[in-house]
């Protein structure tokens, strides 16, 4: 009851931070978490295997300033050309027409 309580406090908190962000809460939530794990083990394993844990320190810095923000520019760029309103095709009468 109190950490449900605590859950849709923070939730809200979020939620209201968030003004222009193109991600869902819990979408959010996940990339903090999973950003926040592959961090760890990214600075883990940094003296052993540099080269993997540099990419995994990239990696979850970088989801979990896409958590944070609520913002993800990869989503952003993907929903600008995939979006159709934009788009008119021109189709000339000719074409259909028998003469």
């Amino acid at each position: 009851m109190l950490l449900n309580y605590a859950l849709e406090k923070i939730k809200k908190k979020v939620d209201e931070d968030c003004v222009d962000g193109n991600i869902g809460t819990s979408e959010r939530i996940l990339s903090v978490v999973a950003g926040g794990l592959i961090l760890g083990i990214g600075i883990k394993q940094l003296i052993k295997r540099p080269m993997t844990a540099l990419t995994g320190v990239t990696l979850g810095g970088a989801l979990v300033y896409r958590g944070i923000t609520g913002h993800c520019s990869i989503k952003a760029g993907l929903d600008k050309m995939t979006k159709k309103e934009d788009e008119v095709t021109v189709i000339e009468h000719r074409y259909f027409v028998k003469q």
